[in-house]
């Protein structure tokens, strides 16, 4: 019986039964919610406060009790797991036909020939703002006195695996990498979304060629691959209708599997990192109205997709919901959303590229006694934008992000210096993928308003309830 409940069933503790059986009632919550018809974004922040409650209530009640340190925390992650990790693996399941269908389809159906400029306005974008981020996040560090603190601590026997196979590879070999030896490999990775998106521009570009010349053999191709589009965006609507149960599995999960007193523990670090979350969101506002948008309305419309990015901690995972909000809420043409989108899971991640490894940078170099001055900051900012191309948006995109920063300014050895911060990781990675997404529906917006495409009648439209 103790092996059933134990191995089998993974309820062998009181703790697990009674969070079980909580998170049983909190779905049963969402479920009336959505039976008095509140609206979608409303329901999504009722799923973010229930798991925060959940989260830290169970904590404390159980937190210094070795049965539950021991085993429950474990049991209660694999059920939590069960309805929020699923959700993500859901989504993620969708993103690489999401990425090459919507890459493939802006480039066929582009028309003019400025999709060099078009191109170009996105790169800006992207890891401009990214470079602004990194910015944001040294004068934060060395403002806020984060840089005279200790976080040394050890790395787990998988990270160090990982950070030192990232290690070997030199800046060319680590772009080099983004071209696929094999087209079937590359379909099968989500981490290697950038090289689903490179085929896409490869097959868009001799579809679009073959069109040109009159093969009409080229067209039940297309035609098939725009229906599997519609069947693929189908899938996605009824997919997205289950985030907010999830939303309360995921957040709930993260505080319980970590425990507060970690969160205690590093509070400083996580304190430097929301800030610069905040502040970056300040600038979006700024950049939001420089091209005459309200940035109030940007905002209550973005609101439950950051909060997905938030709880799911996947950029690439939220890129349907992203794509989804630009087009239908934020009045974002369907061909800017449908190439930045996917390109911003790759290219230019604020948070996860932009703000987390320049404070890295920062505290590494303290630590390892490098001069920090105004040149030691200009290089950072500059291999940390550079760095940003390339790197996948799943959980965990951070450390390759962070090696590859330690690495170019020279400091790849001295990673258990910040070893400490890996410990709370899913912690912080809640802000820097909410910061990815946001700064991609940023530079879509202000691309498309440079492009003179956006529907601005659409993004000034009251916010409507989705579900």
């Amino acid at each position: 019986m103790n092996n059933f409940l134990s191995n089998f069933l993974k309820i062998s503790t009181v703790p697990t039964l009674i969070s079980v059986a909580i998170l049983a009632i909190a779905i049963w919550i969402m479920l009336l919610t959505k039976k008095k018809k509140m609206k979608f974004s409303n329901r999504m922040l009722v799923a973010l406060i229930l798991g925060i409650v959940i989260g830290v209530g169970i904590d404390l009640i159980f937190g210094k009790n070795e049965v539950f340190n021991n085993i429950s925390r474990q049991e209660i992650s694999i059920w939590y797991y069960l309805v929020g990790g699923t959700f993500v693996k859901l989504i993620q399941m969708m993103a690489v036909p999401i990425v090459f269908l919507s890459v493939f389809f802006v480039i066929l159906d582009f028309e003019g020939k400025n999709i060099k400029g078009f191109t170009f306005k996105t790169l800006a974008l992207l890891l401009g703002t990214t470079a602004i981020s990194a910015m944001v996040a040294i004068i934060l560090v060395n403002v806020t006195g984060l840089v005279n603190k200790p976080f040394a601590g050890d790395i787990s026997e998988g990270m160090t695996e990982r950070i030192s196979g990232i290690s070997q590879l030199s800046f060319p070999q680590y772009f080099g990498d983004i071209v696929p030896n094999n087209i079937f490999n590359a379909f099968a990775n989500n981490g290697g979304v950038i090289s689903v998106a490179l085929i896409a521009v490869l097959f868009a570009i001799s579809a679009k060629f073959l069109k040109s010349k009159g093969k009409t053999e080229i067209n039940p191709v297309i035609d098939f691959l725009r229906g599997v589009q519609k069947l693929v965006n189908s899938v996605l609507i009824n997919i997205i209708k289950i985030m907010p149960y999830a939303i309360v599995a995921l957040i709930a999960n993260t505080i319980i599997s970590k425990g507060i007193d970690s969160i205690i523990a590093l509070i400083g670090f996580i304190a430097v990192l929301y800030l610069s979350v905040f502040v970056m969101l300040l600038v979006y506002m700024i950049m939001l109205s420089m091209v005459g948008l309200n940035s109030v309305q940007f905002y209550k419309k973005a609101f439950p997709t950051m909060i997905f990015a938030f709880s799911s901690r996947s950029s690439l995972g939220t890129l349907p919901q992203t794509i989804d909000t630009m087009v239908n809420k934020l009045g974002v043409s369907e061909r800017t959303a449908n190439f930045i989108g996917p390109l911003s899971t790759t290219v230019g991640m604020n948070g996860c590229a932009g703000v987390f490894p320049a404070m890295l940078g920062v505290l590494v170099a303290q630590a390892a006694g490098v001069e920090l001055n105004l040149a030691f900051y200009f290089l950072l900012v500059l291999v940390v934008t550079l760095g940003s191309i390339g790197i996948a948006g799943v959980p965990g995109t951070a450390t390759v992000a962070a090696t590859v920063t330690l690495n170019g300014i020279g400091l790849g050895q001295y990673f258990s210096s910040v070893g400490s911060v890996f410990g709370i990781d899913p912690i912080i990675d809640m802000g820097r993928t909410m910061l990815n997404v946001t700064g991609s529906m940023v530079s879509a917006l202000v691309v498309d308003r440079w492009e003179g495409t956006h529907n601005k009648e659409k993004y000034d439209e009251e916010v409507i309830d989705e579900d």
